[in-house]
């Protein structure tokens, strides 16, 4: 359980980091936009399709796990 329970950490870490490089790409003028994407590697999800497939899987994960996330203040 401690595996899972650590796993489920830096599943956490790594959703909070996909939002922030969501954001960081939203703030971008179109033609950086472009410039990131060519770019990227191949079948590469854009970071806002990347942001949404991480939470979605932390959140089963989580709830799979028995997982309770904290409310936020």
């Amino acid at each position: 359980m401690v595996e899972l329970k650590d796993f489920v950490y830096e599943l956490q870490r790594y959703a909070d980091q996909t939002h922030v490089l969501k954001d960081k790409f939203e703030k971008l003028s179109e033609d950086e936009k472009v410039m990131v994407l060519r770019n990227a590697p191949e079948n590469q999800p854009t970071p806002e399709e990347h942001y949404k497939l991480v939470f979605k899987w932390l959140s089963k994960v989580q709830e799979a796990a028995g997982v309770v996330q904290k409310e936020e203040r």
